[in-house]
């Protein structure tokens, strides 16, 4: 999977889903003007492609690559078969489409109730558990925009977190150097939507 590969495109009937290995996929909003902002992460617990579970087929969110990687793609049709004639996958689908709806709404509460340096140490420890790696491939500009803030902002934010010795950042590749205290510098959402992950899905997030 390359750095912004489509993976659902809007208003387009979903072919294929796909279960990241490594690489972290986006969804984002976008408006009339042209304004985007990340809504969700997809990552190696989860998938693309919920709209086909839902019978819906489609959605206006498109889905891309945010970090390169690895991911399985599987026929959308043949997944869909398997979620309604085995009780098993139908279980285990819902308890991530309802882990999902957590992350959305505690997302849309931290963008609005929480510090850009809390969010901003948030959404890198998400990012790195979603690709398995305390390393990962993102640029100023492009946090700025999954984050819907200001460039300046996110480069401040970086730079305190660099500074306190969390994280070291150089060319668009960052390295978490301390995951303990930035843990500690990320707001409650954190935590909170990993420890859901936990209890309803179970093992490690």
């Amino acid at each position: 999977m390359a750095h912004g590969q489509s993976v659902i495109v809007p208003d387009e009937s979903i072919r294929d889903v796909y279960f990241p290995l490594n690489c972290l996929l986006s969804l984002v909003t976008t408006m009339k003007d042209g304004a985007t902002v990340e809504s969700g992460s997809i990552g190696r617990e989860g998938m693309s492609g919920i709209p086909v579970l839902l019978d819906a087929g489609q959605t206006p969110m498109p889905t891309f690559t945010q970090v390169a990687g690895e991911a399985i793609r599987l026929p959308a049709e043949v997944l869909k078969t398997a979620y309604n004639e085995r009780p098993a996958v139908r279980r285990l689908m819902n308890r991530y489409i309802h882990v999902v709806v957590v992350n959305g709404s505690h997302a849309a509460a931290c963008n609005r109730l929480h510090k850009l340096e809390e969010r901003f140490c948030k959404w890198l420890l998400m990012s790195c558990d979603g690709v398995g790696s305390d390393e990962v491939d993102l640029t100023h500009d492009y946090l700025a925009i999954m984050m819907g803030v200001r460039r300046a902002g996110v480069t401040e934010a970086a730079g305190k977190a660099q500074e306190a010795g969390l994280i070291s950042y150089r060319r668009g590749h960052i390295t978490v150097t301390d995951r303990k205290g930035l843990e500690a510098c990320a707001c409650e959402c954190y935590q909170r939507m990993k420890d859901e992950y936990v209890r309803v899905l179970g093992g490690e997030f």
